[in-house]
């Protein structure tokens, strides 16, 4: 085995993929998240939220040489972004890059998706052999099931967001500590403690979680006379922030700076994260979450009684001090709390034993709530059909179709100009409704305007919209605006010539 502790958490799959010789059926769960993942990263395609564009791929083009400084969003002059996840990007363009003169970045996207997906299954099978003892036998197989196939879980995996990447990094560490947390080697401290610093390194805000999870530790660390693992636990920790936070952002913006000093300055010092994305109030996140059917509901009331419940556990520290900064905060997104998604299956089955064994009513009516629930959740799952980023369609048909000089008069939304994905031979110029649009020789040329726009639509042909079957006139008009995406009028076109 090997002794780098970097490399520590790989080899333990083999480990974690023990969890399926209680059954063989855990064996074809694995491997059918993984086909859902291959398959799903490329039809639910694209960022999940603005920042995982705007923040991650956008600052990797800049990285790469094709986005101008000018065209990147604020948080880059301020420099309150960590950057591990935008070099991430760059190694796997550069990868793409060995192989075709041309990198395509579509395919680049799908290989980043495709990776976030099968380490959040990953996550999950380390975490789920390292607690599944907590769960009664009964309903160890609902744990694995939930914890792999809940839409929710099968939708954020994919994506390399800072929610979901820190989370399954998180999820991962814990899952090594507890595996064998009464007899600890170096090797699995200091590769836990890599795992903690990379996920405080991709989103600040973990380091909450992390807290929770170090203050958990040190009284049985001092109880039991264990206080120097829990002191490598969290030199671990810090050396891996300097690495992977503070080395990394001296690469990117060419100094020394402290992304996560600037983030804080900014967003709660300044309050520039309230006064542009409002506020909301401390129980939001209740309502926030519940939308989310059918897991939703239940994942808030069973974290709330589990809180209750068992007050001293690790769960309720990692996620209740974590859960209790964002209540404080003003700005709430239920996206802050993606992080702690992996550990509410354990919590859920853990109270189901509790209803069961307290209630007959519960126990005697339990297949049916689950049947019904499943069915809600095989419905969301349809969700997964669909591009994330849904004004990306027209990227890629730009992409696909069109291989000379190509002008496009943009007139549509700065958040649908997505340029990580502009091809060297796309040219835009912004354009406002009215305006002449030339049609100058050698150019194939095309109005990209913004689908919801009260402007006058172009009389030139439609090539391009999202809505296939001219949907868009069938559909309820609040479903056509709520779908932000571009249409595409083709003025001329020389690929023929």
């Amino acid at each position: 085995m090997t002794e780098n502790p970097i490399l520590y958490p790989l080899i333990q799959l083999k480990e974690a993929l023990s969890i399926i010789t209680t059954g063989k059926r855990y064996f074809w769960y694995v491997c059918l998240a993984a086909i859902i993942t291959a398959i799903t990263s490329y039809t639910n395609f694209g960022h999940n939220t603005g920042d995982e564009y705007s923040q991650i791929f956008e600052f990797a083009g800049y990285k790469l040489g094709f986005i101008n400084q000018g065209d990147l969003r604020i948080e880059f002059g301020s420099q309150m972004r960590p950057t591990i996840q935008i070099w991430m990007v760059v190694a796997v363009y550069r990868f793409v890059g060995l192989f075709t003169s041309q990198v395509n970045p579509f395919l680049v996207t799908y290989l980043i998706n495709l990776s976030s997906g099968l380490l959040g299954v990953f996550s999950i099978l380390v975490f789920s052999k390292a607690f599944i003892v907590r769960v009664k036998p009964q309903f160890q197989e609902w744990f694995v099931v939930i914890s792999l196939f809940s839409w929710l879980v099968l939708y954020t995996n994919p994506h390399f967001n800072s929610d979901s990447i820190c989370g399954h990094f998180l999820l991962l560490a814990v899952g090594l500590l507890f595996a064998k947390l009464g007899d600890l080697s170096i090797r699995r401290i200091i590769g836990a403690g890599l795992l903690l610093g990379l996920s405080f390194s991709c989103r600040f805000q973990i380091g909450f979680a992390i807290l929770g999870l170090m203050l958990w530790l040190l009284y049985p660390a001092y109880k039991y006379r264990r206080l120097g693992e829990w002191w490598l636990l969290a030199f671990s920790i810090v050396v891996s922030i300097l690495i992977f936070n503070t080395y990394s952002d001296y690469c990117f913006y060419g100094k020394w700076v402290c992304s996560s000093y600037n983030y804080y300055h900014q967003n709660i010092a300044l309050g520039i994260m309230d006064s542009w994305s409002g506020v909301s109030p401390w129980y939001s996140y209740i309502f926030m979450v519940s939308m989310y059917l059918p897991f939703g509901p239940l994942f808030v009331l069973a974290t709330l009684y589990y809180f209750v419940r068992y007050p001293r556990d690790v769960l309720t520290s990692i996620i209740g001090l974590f859960v209790l900064f964002h209540v404080l905060i003003g700005h709430k997104e239920v996206r802050f709390l993606m992080p702690m998604l992996g550990f509410l299956p354990l919590i859920l089955m853990v109270v189901t034993a509790d209803l069961v064994g307290q209630f007959d009513w519960f126990a005697l009516h339990l297949k049916k709530i689950v049947a019904i629930i499943w069915i809600i959740n095989l419905l969301a799952c349809l969700s997964l059909l669909i591009p994330a980023a849904t004004e990306i369609g027209g990227w890629r048909y730009l992409y696909d179709h069109y291989r000379k000089p190509t002008l496009v008069y943009y007139n549509a939304s700065v958040n649908q100009k997505l340029l990580f994905y502009k091809k060297m031979n796309l040219q835009l110029l912004l354009y406002k409704d009215g305006e002449p649009t030339p049609l100058p020789s050698g150019y194939n040329v095309l109005i990209a305007m913004n689908a919801n726009s009260n402007d006058a639509k172009p009389k030139s042909p439609l090539v391009y919209t999202f809505f296939p079957f001219n949907l868009s006139r069938v559909l309820p008009p609040a479903i056509v605006h709520a779908v932000g995406h571009f249409d595409l009028y083709e003025l001329k076109n020389i690929e023929a010539d």
